[in-house]
């Protein structure tokens, strides 16, 4: 078929490797956010709207610890729908320039993403970025392995 084009195995390698090591990253920080209670302290000291009302610790905690989770289901989500894709894409559907394109832009909106929510300077923020940037840089190179696929 023209215009479709199998993915090379080296890019589903380098993407899924990449994506696995990005979502590894984003579990570990959500996991030391809600296990630390210094951390959890300083949510509710940032917080004070809740000190007024007659919420318990407990409720407070789960509050925390949802709000934490539906923020880490938010950032895992793109990761790990392009990489459920690229597996497809690489066993059955094949990819085209509208893969790329698609990809490319939700990629950079994730970077936009934790870009604008960059809270605290940690190194998991810049290691996001990086790991974003080589993922977009693969999924780029895709255009000469469709275009020399067209060619031929």
């Amino acid at each position: 078929m023209k215009g479709y084009t199998r993915l090379p195995k080296r890019h589903l390698y380098l993407i899924i490797s990449v994506l696995g090591i990005l979502i590894f990253l984003l579990s570990l920080e959500i996991m030391m956010k809600v296990k630390d209670i210094n951390i959890y302290n300083d949510w509710l000291n940032d917080n004070k709207q809740y000190a007024g009302t007659n919420t318990t610790k407990t409720e407070l905690f789960n509050i925390y610890v949802s709000m934490n989770l539906s923020m880490y289901f938010q950032r895992i989500i793109v990761p790990m729908a392009l990489g459920i894709h690229t597996y497809l894409s690489y066993a059955k559907i094949r990819i085209n320039k509208l893969f790329v394109f698609i990809w490319t832009v939700l990629l950079i909106g994730s970077v936009l993403y934790t870009i604008v929510g960059l809270e605290n300077y940690t190194i998991f923020t810049y290691m996001y970025i990086a790991l974003y940037i080589i993922v977009i840089f693969t999924i780029l190179s895709l255009l000469t392995v469709i275009d020399k696929s067209e060619k031929s």
